[in-house]
């Protein structure tokens, strides 16, 4: 799996409180006027929490957690963990923590599309 971030922004890392990531210690990167491109070998597992608004990606192999897709109005926006991608030069970068309890499902698909990053998702059918 390969995954490429492009963005000039400045890196802010993102931790959330919910169990799924708290657990993977997940360290979240986006930016809407940024790029993300994840290639996989492999058909990645889709894993849909309570709202079933976005698919959380998951290498078959190794059950890691490594980006979270959905279908925006202009097309493709993901985040990405990049624990989960192993990113070297984000290892050390601050981290602020989150939450997004009581968003309600129009909340948080209006965050993300106006937060996440256009995707690119290449993996065989």
């Amino acid at each position: 799996m390969s995954a490429t971030y492009e963005t000039s922004a400045p890196i802010c890392l993102r931790a959330d409180g919910c169990s799924f990531c708290r657990t993977r210690g997940v360290k979240s990167a986006s930016d809407p006027d940024g790029k993300l491109t994840l290639t996989s070998t492999q058909k990645l597992t889709r894993y849909r929490f309570g709202h079933k608004s976005a698919d959380f990606l998951i290498c078959p192999t190794c059950g890691t957690y490594v980006a979270t897709y959905m279908e925006g109005p202009r097309g493709p926006i993901g985040v990405i963990n990049a624990v989960g991608l192993n990113i070297e030069e984000f290892r050390n970068l601050p981290v602020t923590l989150t939450s997004l309890d009581g968003e309600s499902p129009r909340e948080r698909i209006a965050r993300r599309v106006s937060r996440w990053t256009p995707m690119t998702l290449s993996e065989p059918n």
